[in-house]
């Protein structure tokens, strides 16, 4: 049986359900943010691992074979704001969960699509990078700081023009309102108050403009690339999802060396699925940075990549991973 750790809301993994159910393949789709209504069980000596869904009990000890980890759900996404406690009991449930679905790894035999503490370890941009120079990948000229100082010389030395981005899960969660925070060019008049960039480190890079934009997803061996191609010729220095609606996504061909150094990546970082941000600049390929469970739905849905088929041929072992 094929197990599916997701939460309600989560669109992509529909498209893998159904891909699943075309192929009368078994498999079990657990929202976890529902877990505390359900239930689950280990047991031990053993392990033996019970789960509860809409009243039914699985036992999962023997029969799962894979394990796709997609985007699980926290036990308090769903409720209305005044059901939620407070923030600290929120974090400290939240991390009980956490240590709960953890033990899943001591399931013998189960594929992961991805092996959970090398997905945990390659949400570092700084590692990304230094496993894209490893390979042999270009990369941005790049500063990770938090001193005005280094900041602004650096931005001096690239002309007055740098990219600033987040160094990590760049979402900021309010009760009301989610903020994604992209990355944006800035100069040195972006950067006099030494106490704002003091409180956290941020990546700052050289900015390469034009450029042309790339979505490459790896899963296992197989390689899907994708072009954004700007219908408006706007800045072509923004992150381009600021602009989608001005965009279209083209199903390309990669140089084979590139497409080559993407697949190495992704087996190098330990991973089965990643989602890597290429740009061409000057008639280079330049890495960004790799999102271990990024977003690939609206690809499969707008231009028609099988990303879907080669996920259930991992979870079904029909193909190496």
């Amino acid at each position: 049986m094929i197990l599916i750790l997701s939460n309600k809301w989560d669109i992509t993994v529909d498209f893998v359900v159904r891909e699943l159910k075309r192929r009368d393949a078994e498999f079990l789709r657990i929202n976890t943010e529902d877990l505390t209504k359900d239930g689950v069980a280990f047991y031990f000596p053993g392990p033996r691992l019970m789960v509860t869904r809409d009243g039914k009990a699985f036992d999962l000890s023997s029969c799962i074979t894979a394990i796709w980890c997609r985007r699980p759900g926290k036990p308090f996404d769903f409720l209305p704001k005044e059901e939620n406690p407070s923030e600290a009991i929120q974090k400290f449930v939240s991390d009980q969960w956490y240590a709960c679905l953890e033990a899943l790894e001591l399931i013998d035999g189960a594929r992961w699509i991805n092996p959970p503490a090398e997905n945990d370890r390659m949400e570092s941009k700084l590692r990304q990078l230094r496993l894209a120079t490893e390979l042999g990948f270009s990369i941005p000229r790049t500063l990770v700081s938090n001193s005005g100082n280094e900041i602004r010389a650096f931005c001096h030395s690239e002309n007055d023009r740098i990219v600033a981005k987040a160094l990590y899960a760049p979402l900021i969660e309010e009760p009301d309102q989610d903020f994604f925070i992209f990355s944006n060019v800035v100069t040195q008049k972006n950067l006099n108050d030494d106490d704002a960039l003091s409180v956290a480190p941020s990546i700052f890079q050289q900015v390469l403009s034009p450029k042309i934009d790339y979505r490459v997803t790896v899963v296992g061996s197989s390689v899907f690339p994708v072009r954004v191609v700007s219908n408006t010729g706007g800045d072509e220095a923004l992150d381009w999802r600021t602009r989608e609606s001005e965009l279209r996504f083209e199903i390309c061909k990669l140089p084979q060396h590139i497409e080559g150094l993407c697949r190495d990546y992704v087996a190098k970082a330990g991973l089965i699925f990643g989602a890597l941000d290429l740009v061409e600049y000057s008639g280079e390929f330049y890495f960004l940075e790799i999102n271990p469970n990024g977003e690939w739905g609206w690809l499969e849905k707008t231009v028609g990549v099988k990303i879907s088929s080669a996920i259930c041929d991992i979870l079904l072992g029909e193909q190496e991973s």
